[in-house]
């Protein structure tokens, strides 16, 4: 709960690279301890810091980084609530837009 508030008072356009990694990392590191399964967690943990390697260099290039942090909302909501199916679809509609967004990123240049 304390990092869907973070995000919900999170000023994108007013944040540094640094801060919104931090917010982003805060995220998905909170969604990956609440799967209670520390080996899973720590296998996350490592994909997510390549994921940041690979966000750190179209960052500069990626457009509507607000709904990106923004997105995260709902999935935190699902995962608060307990509801798995519903928690399972957003982060799936979440690493996919990421994904996409980035290879579009790439590509272009």
């Amino acid at each position: 709960r304390s990092v869907m508030r973070a995000v919900e008072g999170f000023d994108v356009n007013a944040a540094s690279v640094v801060e919104t990694l931090r917010l982003d990392a805060s995220v998905h590191q909170g969604i990956y301890a609440a799967a209670a399964n520390p080996h899973l967690e720590d296998v996350l943990i490592r994909y997510d810091n390549l994921a940041t390697r690979i966000w750190c260099m179209v960052l500069d290039r990626l457009p509507n980084l607000e709904h990106h942090v923004r997105e995260h909302l709902d999935l935190l909501r699902a995962v608060i609530d307990g509801n798995e199916e519903e928690a399972a679809e957003l982060a799936r509609v979440h690493v996919s837009g990421f994904e996409q967004a980035v290879r579009q990123a790439l590509f272009a240049a």
